[in-house]
């Protein structure tokens, strides 16, 4: 099963100058999700990059309420989509994947867990995904996919990026 529509939604809501801080929600909405045990790309794709995108910006803003979900399960929340996601690592095909895992890997191994391991990773998917594409990843294909698509298309479009 796809990403849910309420997940969608509430990504939606947070974008824009206008927007509110929602994406805790949605990534209440997409663990509950993953949890009943669905497995699909783009419902891992969200919930990665939520549980990235949650750990590194404050609470006004994504709306994360500590009391529903703690920052310190976020990383293992990472970890397992990750290995879901890209069980093969480097050696993947998938240079969406590449790419969503391995760019905020680059910005904050840190919050990941072990920072020699996603500094090494994030290497390795970097030059992984510019073999499968060597001109970088088009911004075009993130349009029209929630707080996701928004924020890894406008990261795909700095030129000379990751």
């Amino acid at each position: 099963m796809p990403i849910s529509e309420e997940a969608m939604q509430l990504e939606i809501q947070s974008l824009g100058a206008n927007g509110a801080p929602t994406l805790g929600a949605a990534f209440e909405v997409l663990c509950d999700q993953w949890r009943a045990g669905e497995r699909d790309r783009e419902l891992a794709l969200h919930l990665l990059f939520l549980a990235w995108y949650l750990n590194v910006e404050p609470a006004h803003l994504t709306g994360l309420d500590e009391t529903r979900v703690s920052s310190k399960e976020l990383p293992g929340i990472f970890n397992e989509v990750h290995d879901w996601l890209l069980p093969d690592g480097a050696a993947s095909s998938d240079a969406e994947a590449l790419y969503a895992a391995g760019l905020p890997a680059r910005m904050f191994p840190w919050v990941l867990g072990d920072h020699e391991v996603w500094t090494a990773r994030s290497e390795s998917y970097r030059l992984r995904y510019r073999e499968l594409a060597p001109d970088g990843i088009a911004g075009s294909i993130f349009e029209g996919r929630g707080a996701y698509g928004e924020y890894y298309g406008q990261q795909a479009r700095v030129a000379g990026g990751y």
